[in-house]
């Protein structure tokens, strides 16, 4: 039998037949006919990449041994411009240096059993198929057996279907969709969990087998998270500690981890600091029907299910962390009456009723507590950061530049540091370069102002005006566009500011030339649509005025050309120093 239609077409040419199989064997093209193919289109040189995809098709591929499918593998040139970028970003150990041969050779020698290749030799055609069907760094094309393309999504079918989604067209594609909705309908714990016969989970504390039908009539979160995932280690003790409330107080309530781990040993030591039940690890297709019935796209995430088994919540973890216990059990109702309240605590703010607990009415400073009530009639910075942060240790000094300019000029301003410091060691460290207030290390208060202001990174400035009411949440992004000049960061006084802004550059020279940039830089306030940008030399946000470069988008503020004064000058424009910087020959630096 023949192979038909595109797939002979793009595959084979008038003097070649045949593939090779792993052993490097030339396999006729006879091999394929009346097959479904996947080709597999990707770089030899990318190991990373191509175990991933590897991965995918193993299992499948194995579970439909006696269906009629074939792999081919399409190795695809080296490209400069992608080897360039991964070295820019530090990932060189992701290449493969070896020669092209060396690379193939060793490709064949990891494809399944069974999987072919299109002979690296054939450069045009290898060049061909992956012009017309490569997008992304390795592509799955889906032809039928009777050679017409079904799919250049092949990757996404694999990893959402698995061998369900043989044979990898849109038909079948309709008809799993449709199955998925039809069970949807009828969602319960059973179709959720129970997968092939398996209708168990494990507990943490002793590996004791428990039936998904004793979690029946409880409320059950289902947890995505991973052990080498950053934001899913920072999520899971909170999520433990408002388990553990749970559980004290009899609520029926559980907790069921899927994991995304790479590994049993990983998955062990990360389950064993949870004190919930697990989906077992070797049970990788219920895993992954979880993940694709909830259509999972990033981790942590926390589904919340009904006493039903209903999909009730699938922001769980944005709850947890903005209402904490309060928030369960997680219904529509529930989440309403938390709006409801923060809305009429937001109505009602005071300084006091942000900062002052049963246990404490002051704050710390370096010589001894100052009570909050004495902080009224000022504006005051909460200033949400960490020593262990990069970007915190960069901003602070610029802060406390502005905090030393405006007590300089009398100001009623305060900051109160609100420490995200993992031990006090490192908060005592941290504060001791601070000239303003904190909060006790390690307060409780920390995380209910944390969830009240929703601060999902540091640095985070939140300026609360004289009144205890929130000016804004953005006070970094204001001190690094305005400096003091923000002061008090009001809406009225940005607009002065902005005024002001566009009256001095007004005077500034158009265009200039400096020794940070190559080509000519342009005085410009819609670059950006007179929206915010980031200096080039600084790496801090600008706002409207900006000295842009056409040809390569090359940024820069005024203050940072470094002979901005001395250009306006020669221009017949005198040019004064920004409030709150210092110019000194060609450079102009913030005091």
């Amino acid at each position: 039998m023949a192979v038909s239609g595109e797939l002979s077409q793009i595959l084979f040419t008038d003097s070649r037949d045949f593939l090779l199989n792993k052993e490097g064997a030339p396999v006729k093209a006879d091999a394929i006919a009346g097959k479904v193919v996947g080709i597999i289109i990707g770089p030899h040189w990318l190991p990373a990449p191509l175990e991933h995809t590897i991965s995918l098709i193993e299992e499948p591929y194995a579970e439909l041994q006696d269906r009629p499918l074939a792999f081919i593998y399409v190795a695809v040139e080296r490209d400069e411009d992608l080897i360039s970028t991964i070295k820019m970003y530090g990932q060189t150990s992701q290449l493969d240096d070896r020669s092209d041969e060396e690379c193939f050779a060793d490709v064949l020698k990891k494809l399944p059993d069974g999987c072919l290749a299109v002979p690296f030799e054939d450069v045009e055609t290898r060049k061909k198929i992956a012009e017309a069907h490569k997008s992304g760094i390795f592509t799955v094309a889906f032809f039928g057996a009777d050679g017409r393309l079904h799919s250049e999504q092949g990757l996404a079918l694999l990893e959402k279907w698995g061998a369900d989604g043989y044979p990898f067209d849109n038909n079948r594609v309709v008809e799993l969709q449709k199955a998925v909705e039809e069970k949807r309908a009828n969602q319960n714990l059973q179709v959720l969990l129970i997968h092939e016969g398996r209708d168990e989970l494990i507990s943490s504390k002793d590996s004791k087998k428990i039936k998904v039908a004793d979690l029946e009539g409880k409320t059950v979160a289902l947890y995505f998270s991973a052990h080498w995932c950053p934001p899913c280690q920072k999520f899971t003790p909170v999520l433990a500690s408002i388990y553990e409330q749970l559980k004290a107080k009899a609520e029926d309530f559980e907790c069921v981890f899927i994991s995304s781990d790479d590994s049993q040993e990983s998955f062990a030591e990360y389950f064993g600091k949870m004190p919930w039940l697990a989906v077992p690890y070797e049970d990788e297709k219920t895993r992954k029907h979880l993940s694709n019935w909830f259509e999972v796209e990033g981790i942590p995430t926390l589904i919340i299910l009904d006493k039903q088994g209903k999909t009730l919540n699938s922001e769980g973890m944005e709850l947890v962390y903005k209402y904490g216990v309060e928030a369960y059990p997680f219904t529509a109702e529930r989440v309403e009456e938390l709006k409801q309240a923060e809305e009429a605590k937001r109505a009602s703010q005071t300084l006091e009723s942000l900062l002052v607990t049963a246990e404490r009415d002051f704050v710390t400073s370096k010589y001894e507590p100052v009570k909050v009530n004495s902080l009224k009639g000022k504006t005051v910075g909460l200033y949400f950061s960490g020593h262990w942060c990069p970007p915190c240790r960069k901003f602070t000094p610029k802060l406390k530049a502005v905090y030393d300019e405006l007590k300089g000029r009398g100001e009623e301003f305060e900051v109160i540091f609100v420490s995200s410091d993992r031990d006090e060691a490192s908060f005592d460290e941290y504060y001791g370069s601070m000239p303003w207030l904190a909060l006790p290390f390690d307060d409780k208060s920390i995380r209910s102002l944390s969830q009240y202001f929703d601060v999902e990174g540091i640095p985070q400035l939140v300026i609360i005006d004289p009144n205890g009411k929130t000016v804004t949440t953005d006070g970094r992004g204001l001190i690094g566009l305005y400096g003091a000049d923000a002061f008090p960061f009001t809406n009225e006084r940005l607009a002065e500011v902005k005024a002001g802004n566009n009256k001095k550059y007004h005077d500034f020279p158009k265009e200039v030339t400096s020794e940070k940039h190559d080509h000519t830089l342009t005085l410009t306030d819609d670059a950006y649509g007179g929206q915010v940008y980031v200096c080039d030399d600084c790496d801090e946000q600008g706002f409207g005025w900006v000295y842009h470069c056409a040809e390569c988008g090359y940024d820069l503020h005024p203050e940072c050309v470094g002979d901005v004064e001395k250009k306006a000058e020669e221009n017949g424009h005198p040019s004064e120093a920004k409030p709150g910087y210092e110019c000194e020959g060609d450079v102009c630096r913030k005091i």
